[in-house]
């Protein structure tokens, strides 16, 4: 298996591949999968990503499609079309998935504006990182739940800590709910 390397600008088609590295700017027409990923600049894929192991990135990346990773560390905006899945994700910046994120174990710091239609995992920490913004979704579930400055219709766990700035419809939790007096929750379900 060969590695994709981009040095520079370049367009190149989708594939199977051990190492894909972007240093600049790119656009891959086409399905990516491969080992691992490593983005420095500009990426725009249009198809689906599969990395079997680690997604590194810094920098701007646009992906038509869904994204499935083992690992996925990025600082800089990240704008996904379909769904987000990974064993642990850790976000610095901007994050829009448009359908859903599964992670086992998620941490997003987040700037401006940041948003998925639901987050689904284990333990799931979505704080803003610095100035203003905040994060929306319309469901997120997990076992362990912080967030802060973020706009969700339902949150469903076993703890959850609900922030400073956050305005939620409903919550259900099973074992603990921790609000902050100036979180808004307009209703509080306490699971069996």
């Amino acid at each position: 298996m060969s590695d994709l390397i981009i040095d520079g600008i370049s367009n190149a088609p989708g594939g199977v591949f051990n190492k894909v590295i972007i240093d600049g700017m790119s656009s891959i027409s086409g399905d990516l999968t491969c080992d691992s990923m490593e983005v420095d600049g500009v990426c725009k894929i249009n198809g689906n990503v599969r990395v079997k192991y680690m997604f590194e990135m810094d920098g701007v990346c646009n992906i038509a499609g869904d994204l499935d990773a083992e690992d996925v560390d990025f600082g800089g905006r990240m704008n996904i079309t379909g769904n987000m899945s990974a064993e642990k994700v850790r976000v610095e910046g901007s994050l829009t998935v448009n359908r859903t994120l599964n992670a086992g174990e998620l941490d997003l710091k987040f700037q401006g504006q940041a948003r998925a239609k639901e987050v689904v995992g284990g333990k799931i920490r979505i704080h803003l990182r610095t100035g203003t913004g905040h994060f929306q979704a319309e469901l997120i579930e997990g076992d362990e739940i912080d967030i802060e400055r973020s706009r969700v219709d339902t949150i469903r766990g076993g703890r959850v800590a609900i922030g400073k700035g956050c305005a939620v419809g409903k919550v259900e939790y099973r074992d603990e709910l921790t609000l902050h007096p100036k979180a808004v929750v307009k209703e509080k379900v306490k699971l069996d």
